[in-house]
C-alpha cells in the first residue's frame, strides 16, 4: 500500500506542473508572447525529473527529426509544452482512478 501523504503530494505536484504549462500556452494564444527560455526550461526540467516524460519525449522527438528546442519556432515549443500537459493530465487521471478503486 502506498503512502497517502506522498500520493497527495504527487497529485499536487502534477497539478502544479499542469497549471504552469497551461498558463504558458494560454499566454501565447491570447497575447502571442511568451518567455521562450522559461518555456524551454519547463520542458527540459520535466524531462530530467520524470522518467515517463523523458521516454515519451525521446520517442516523439525521434518521429519529428529531433529539433533542438533552442532552435525551434514558437509553435513547436508550445506543441512540446502541450504534449507534456497531455501526459501530465493522463498521469493525474491514473492516480485519481487508482484512489477511487482503492478507496
Amino acid at each position: 500500500m502506498s503512502n497517502p501523504i506522498k500520493r497527495e503530494y504527487d497529485k499536487l505536484s502534477l497539478t502544479k506542473d499542469i497549471v504552469e504549462r497551461e498558463n504558458i500556452i494560454r499566454q501565447f494564444h491570447t497575447t502571442g508572447f511568451f518567455d521562450r527560455n522559461e518555456a524551454i526550461e519547463k520542458i527540459l526540467s520535466l524531462q530530467h525529473t520524470d522518467a515517463d516524460m523523458a521516454f515519451a519525449t525521446v520517442a516523439k522527438q525521434t518521429q519529428c527529426g529531433g529539433v533542438n528546442l533552442y532552435q525551434a519556432d514558437n509553435n513547436l515549443i508550445i506543441a512540446n509544452i502541450q504534449f507534456q500537459v497531455d501526459i501530465l493530465i493522463a498521469k493525474l487521471a491514473k492516480l485519481e482512478l487508482e484512489d477511487k478503486e482503492n478507496g
